[in-house]
């Protein structure tokens, strides 16, 4: 009987380390929010405003994370200072605030004031929802498009698991491309974003139509290089 149960026992412990092996990720986690969690991406810019005017810069963006608050519907919402600067050696310019809350079913991050579903939950592959349903634009399909165990950072570090959220993929060859797509790490959050609108050149007393010469748009990448608390 004592070998039964020392048997039993056994099996109960690695019962127990299977089921910890496969908790569930929390889909909050791919956003974390606690005060004094910051992050520090390198980012590049241009911006076309015609065929012959463009303006291209590189910087640092800094968020960090710096109040909560609870609010209407009974949960946390979170401020966040993001700032700026030209070079790693020069000093932080605060540029705006934008908030942050999470709920049962997304994660809602308003930019100056517009609200955007940037995850829905649950996050797993193929889930769609419309990334503008709690504001006034038109509507915008975002799409959870992979899921992934490793995500190498800019150091090399591996980290994960991540989820890929796309937000628009569409292209034309002659006329346009507007693909826009970032990518989340558990308790990391944002760790890449890429977003390209551009609008080709159609107009033959400008341009040779169908090579792709830029008009007008913008194409933006910005990429996490650290993070932490303070």
């Amino acid at each position: 009987m004592r070998k039964f149960y020392k048997y039993l026992s056994v099996l109960l412990v690695l019962a127990a380390c299977g089921e910890d092996e496969t908790k569930p990720v929390s889909d909050a986690e791919y956003f974390p929010l606690r005060k004094g969690f910051y992050q520090i991406y390198n980012a590049s810019e241009t911006n076309y405003f015609n065929i012959d005017d463009s303006q291209s810069r590189t910087f640092q963006l800094k968020t960090e994370v710096v109040d909560s608050f609870l609010n209407q519907e009974g949960g946390y919402t979170y401020t966040i200072h993001r700032s700026e600067r030209e070079t790693p050696s020069a000093a932080w310019t605060f540029k705006n605030t934008w908030s942050v809350r999470t709920t049962p079913a997304n994660v809602v991050v308003s930019e100056e004031n517009v609200p955007y579903i940037r995850i829905a939950f649950p996050a797993v592959t193929n889930r769609a929802w419309d990334g503008n349903a709690l504001n006034s634009l038109e509507a915008d399909e975002y799409v959870l498009a992979a899921t992934g165990k490793k995500y190498q950072l800019e150091s090399g570090e591996e980290v994960g698991p991540y989820i890929q959220v796309v937000q628009e993929d569409s292209a034309d060859p002659i006329t346009f491309m507007d693909k826009r797509q970032e990518f989340y790490v558990r308790n990391i959050g944002l760790v890449k974003q890429e977003f390209t609108d551009i609008i080709y050149c159609s107009d033959a007393d400008d341009c040779v139509p169908g090579t792709q010469v830029i008009e007008r748009g913008r194409i933006y990448v910005q990429t996490l290089i650290e993070y932490g608390q303070n």
